[in-house]
């Protein structure tokens, strides 16, 4: 009867920690990443949703939980940042929730969408960035409040890629490298072009390309961009190996990190003018 007993308190400690599904529950997985470093939080996060939390990985930044479902809320506590909160679509189903990003201080972004053809207000668009999401208005305008930054290290900041999603259209991009005001960035118009349209506008990025690593995936690798030695963008490849930056024309390098991999620093080369788009591969392998 005590092993029994025993049996039973271990399966509830692992349900609520994060550990293998029981009957009822979901798994949910993410990242959590920071803007002052792009990297994974040190000293790391705990992420909470619900009843279940668990300590993220200090060498990805991942998480992952066991919870109730019908969730539609992560909270992230760090012992040196504030708390973050964000929402979701409600979880049914074992579901990959993306990176959520903390940091020293919250700004809050306005803008709007617009038709690419015909300069029209876009309502009902989802728009995405650093984890918080908002829904455009009929006016084709979203505010994102509690978006983390650090403006000791904003360009880590201005290197996270953002999305706006509406069906019948195609996926927009853009990145928030505007100065607050009052705590407020205001972006300008994104355009979204109909599936229709046979020349959509490009997304805004002119640096990108694909990281591959010797023997495991990708995901945790830095990317650098270095003027003269100092780093004005940075970007946390995600699973599929892509990164995406902007940068007005010149002579930079491109520096790719992941901890037991050996450094790589790539010049950019022919970059000279706002509408060059260059790419560089590279392939990490072990120190």
């Amino acid at each position: 009867m005590r092993a029994i007993l025993l049996l039973l308190i271990g399966a509830f400690l692992l349900w609520g920690c994060g550990g293998s599904s029981p009957g009822g529950r979901v798994r949910a997985d993410g990242r959590v990443l920071s803007v002052s470093t792009g990297g994974p939080p040190n000293p790391p996060a705990t992420a909470q949703i619900g009843d279940a939390s668990a300590q993220t990985q200090s060498d990805s930044g991942v998480f992952i939980l066991n919870i109730a479902p019908g969730a539609t809320q992560l909270v992230v506590l760090h012992p040196v940042f504030p708390t973050f909160t964000f929402t979701f679509p409600p979880v049914t189903s074992d579901a990959t929730l993306g990176d959520f990003w903390i940091g020293p201080e919250t700004v809050t972004i306005v803008g709007s969408v617009i038709h690419s053809q015909t300069t029209a207000p876009i309502p009902d668009a989802l728009v995405l960035f650093a984890g918080k999401r908002a829904t455009t208005n009929q006016d084709g305008e979203f505010t994102l409040t509690g978006v983390a930054y650090d403006s000791k290290n904003d360009f880590v900041f201005q290197g996270i890629m953002g999305t706006v999603h509406k069906s019948g259209f195609l996926t927009s991009q853009f990145t928030a490298n505007q100065n607050p005001v009052g705590g407020v960035i205001t972006l300008p118009p994104i355009l979204l072009a109909p599936v229709s349209d046979p020349n959509p506008p490009g997304p805004p990025y002119n640096l990108w390309g694909v990281v591959t690593v010797q023997g495991e995936p990708p995901t945790g690798t830095t990317v650098t961009l270095l003027d003269s030695g100092t780093p004005i963008r940075r970007y946390t490849v995600g699973s599929d190996g892509r990164y995406f930056l902007w940068a007005v024309p010149g002579t930079y390098v491109l520096r790719f990190e992941k901890t037991g991999f050996q450094t790589v620093d790539v010049p950019v080369t022919g970059f000279d003018s706002p509408d060059d788009v260059i790419r560089n591969d590279v392939t990490l392998v072990p120190n």
